[in-house]
């Protein structure tokens, strides 16, 4: 053990030029206590294939030799050393391979972003300690000139109502497998319902901020109210999620406790947030920042009427602003800091009654 190591955690994980999972983008820089060691995942997929099977596992094993902690945001990595390790589980599927990872003996601790999910993981039989650090958000600075100038080339009637909905791909249910958590990207049931709004009030429109499916660009060529925004980089996603008028969270999928980083985006960027009545949207609708439904109709609903009072979406706004603001990321990162120099000084071996 090399003395740069001894006191030290690494990180090792697939690092796409593109796309990559948000609370990792931000956690991991600003974790001083953490060397990160990363594999640059080709975009051809064969090679892909074998960086993920082949070199994360290598890399995995070496690290574990070097370091006395490692810092794991993918369970399967449990499995392939044997050194104590924390993981970071903020999106859990709870399949059997899953929580039998999360079982062994060197996992000194697991961190989940909610309360539901670690009352899940100990239904499931995890033993474990779990601790809770939420999601976080990070939107930085708003050019308003931006803004403006991206609604008037989107949207330049300025009598439209913008509702926005952003996410890495939109497609239809018959385009994604099936049974997989995959079909949370389909638009379905948002189109039922903004078809219903927009019959109410035509001056709604409906961004889609992502890239999309053949059958949802064929969808929105036939259907001037809906408008192909494309992929857009995080650090200048922000800047169209602060032109919508109304943000959206169109998923039915139970996912068991997950938090959401897209509702507290919108909640920080300003933006009321209409969403179906699953547990992501509990932090919305308890701050009186969205509104959740039960259905496509009162999803309808709701769209009409906050696209008729511009006083409510304003004070939705203004609320969520307020609510989002302990959840920035700098203020997540020195917590987690912390967790991960409690457990990188702590001695290896089960620890009382877990939490």
């Amino acid at each position: 053990m090399t003395g740069r190591a001894k006191n030290r955690v690494a990180w090792a994980g697939g690092w796409h030029s593109v796309h990559n999972n948000q609370r990792y983008e931000e956690l991991l820089p600003r974790l001083a206590n953490v060397d990160r060691f990363s594999v640059r995942l080709s975009r051809f997929w064969p090679l892909r294939g074998m960086q993920r099977r082949i070199w994360l596992p290598l890399l995995v094993r070496w690290l574990g030799w070097r370091y006395p902690l490692l810092f794991c945001t993918d369970w399967r990595q449990i499995r392939m050393t044997r050194t104590r390790v924390v993981c970071d589980l903020d999106d859990p599927v709870f399949s059997a391979p899953e929580i039998a990872a999360l079982s062994r003996l060197n996992v000194e601790a697991i961190v989940v972003t909610t309360e539901l999910v670690r009352r899940n993981l100990r239904a499931a039989g995890v033993c474990n300690p779990i601790e809770i650090i939420p999601q976080g958000v990070g939107i930085g600075p708003i050019d308003r000139e931006r803004v403006r100038a991206i609604r008037q080339r989107y949207s330049p009637d300025p009598e439209e109502i913008l509702v926005g909905l952003h996410q890495p791909h939109f497609d239809f249910a018959s385009e994604l497998s099936a049974g997989t958590a995959e079909q949370m990207y389909a638009v379905e049931p948002l189109f039922a319902a903004m078809k219903i709004a927009q019959e109410k009030n035509p001056r709604l429109v409906l961004w889609l901020v992502g890239r999309p499916s053949a059958g949802v660009a064929a969808f929105a060529a036939q259907h001037p109210w809906v408008r192909l925004i494309g992929y857009q980089p995080h650090a200048a996603l922000m800047e169209y999620v602060s032109g919508f008028d109304i943000g959206v969270y169109p998923r039915t999928l139970d996912l068991k406790g997950r938090s959401s980083i897209k509702v507290l985006e919108y909640m920080a960027c300003g933006v009321p947030v209409v969403g179906f009545k699953v547990d992501e949207m509990r932090i919305a609708s308890e701050a009186d920042a969205g509104v959740a439904v039960a259905n496509i109709d009162s999803f309808a609903e709701v769209l009409a009427t906050l696209a008729e009072d511009r006083t409510r979406r304003e004070r939705m706004g203004a609320n969520g602003k307020r609510a989002a603001q302990p959840f920035n990321w700098d203020l997540i990162s020195e917590t987690y800091r912390n967790l991960l120099d409690r457990y990188s000084g702590s001695v290896s071996g089960k620890r009382g009654i877990p939490k």
